[in-house]
């Protein structure tokens, strides 16, 4: 539901950071503006990628956006001069939530669904106008998408490939019409076919993706499932061949939205970043190792940052802040201190003691100090060396020993980084455990 293309931040400037947070929160806010506060839970990092993409071939400013976007408040919503790119991505992300809703409701019926849907009932319609208002062919994309229960009762061929070709073409002909109509929004005609291949590749591979997650469920709740379908497979576990020929699949999947990336007038960095994103989220849902296309390792492992070296750094930034301040200098340093201790990734942005007081109505912020507490005693723990050799030695490291070597790892959880032996990543915050996409190397937490 939250999508594949999540955030991976590893080796970004603090410009890149703020370009994307910029996407994801205005995507987010775009949303609660256009179709209320209770939309913006059905936020997807896909269409914060379409968004991405779409404001980057604008060549919009971000920095000239009002400052409901530039501000760390979750509350302050644009009320006017949205940019197209986000209304157009809030408005696909609603769209497409309508459109899963009435599949999941087609495949299971279960009443859960069928309440969402009648919850957003409003939302849908909406969306669908403002599709309607601006040509996108909305019957073109139903029609294709009722065509999806006849293929999975006719599936012909004895070819695998074949047979995700076409069980995916739906959804990766749907996707590409989102891609291809919104660079039409914004003036780049020139650039629809193009975007029509990025879109119809990195549809496939959602539904593939899909498809591989749901493999166990769908088997217990006897639903249809494209791979167990294509491999013709009779149990509720996937075959080592299977698994060998799904990767290969993802594999050449992943080439062509490489090579499709690659015609985009982006910048280097841009293609890079997002090449890397795609193979760690791919790395993240196979939970191994994909061969992929080689990009210049951007990462670069930090040492772990000690509570008395985050405490020097939140003095820093509060003096920082502070400065200009009469006699209220004092309640100032004390109060962008304390947001800069817990939350010093969320803060690190802030350009002024305002913008710290937003932090508090910010969503990340509140969760970075819920994991903050969380991790507070592992944190005090790991600073002390010589208690944590006893527990080593003794075979009781608290369930928090690593592999040696592995200096990637955030509170005993490894990310998978060079020099580490182990697999997979967490999804938590950066402060309570590892960075999000395997970024636990280039965080100051």
């Amino acid at each position: 539901m939250f999508g594949l293309m999540r955030a991976k931040k590893c080796g970004m400037t603090d410009e890149e950071k703020h370009f994307r947070r910029l996407q994801y929160c205005g995507t987010c806010k775009t949303i609660g503006s256009l179709y209320g506060q209770k939309s913006r839970f059905l936020l997807n990092h896909d269409t914060v990628f379409l968004a991405e993409i779409l404001t980057a071939l604008s060549g919009e400013d971000v920095q000239n956006w009002q400052k409901s976007y530039q501000s760390f408040n979750c509350l302050n919503l644009p009320k006017t001069d949205m940019p197209l790119s986000l209304q157009f991505a809030a408005t696909a992300n609603v769209i497409l939530t309508e459109f899963k809703l009435a599949d999941h409701i087609s495949d299971e019926g279960k009443s859960r669904y069928k309440f969402a849907y009648r919850t957003f009932s409003k939302e849908f319609l909406k969306a669908e106008k403002l599709l309607r208002l601006w040509q996108f062919p909305l019957n073109e994309v139903k029609a294709l998408l009722q065509t999806q229960e006849k293929r999975e009762s006719e599936i012909y061929g004895e070819n695998a490939d074949d047979i995700l070709e076409r069980l995916a073409a739906p959804t990766a002909r749907t996707t590409a019409l989102f891609f291809s109509e919104g660079v039409n929004l914004i003036g780049r005609r020139e650039l629809e076919n193009t975007a029509y291949n990025i879109g119809f590749t990195f549809g496939k591979l959602i539904y593939l993706v899909d498809a591989f997650e749901d493999f166990e469920r769908d088997y217990r709740g006897g639903q249809f499932n494209a791979i167990s379908a294509a491999f013709k497979l009779k149990e509720g576990k996937m075959t080592a061949g299977a698994k060998r020929k799904v990767v290969f699949i993802f594999h050449k999947i992943e080439n062509e939205i490489v090579s499709e990336n690659q015609k985009l007038p982006n910048t280097r960095k841009q293609k890079t970043i997002f090449i890397s994103r795609l193979k760690s989220n791919l790395q993240k849902k196979l939970k191994t190792s994909l061969p992929v296309v080689s990009v210049k390792k951007a990462c670069v492992p930090k040492a772990r940052q000690t509570f008395s070296h985050r405490w020097k750094r939140a003095s820093e930034k509060a003096r920082s802040l502070a400065r200009g301040f009469s006699w209220q200098m004092p309640l100032v340093f004390l109060f962008v201190f304390a947001f800069a201790l817990v939350a010093p990734a969320q803060t690190r942005e802030a350009k002024s003691a305002r913008e710290c007081f937003d932090l508090s109505f910010n969503l990340m912020f509140l969760g970075a100090i819920f994991g903050s507490v969380l991790a507070f005693p592992k944190t005090i723990r790991m600073e002390n060396p010589g208690k944590r050799k006893k527990q080593e030695e003794s075979g009781d490291a608290g369930g928090d020993a690593v592999e040696d070597g592995c200096d990637c790892c955030c509170d005993g959880c490894c990310c998978g980084c060079d020099g580490c032996g182990c697999d997979g990543c967490c999804d938590c915050d950066c402060c309570s455990g590892c960075c999000d996409g395997c970024d636990c190397c280039s965080c100051d937490c």
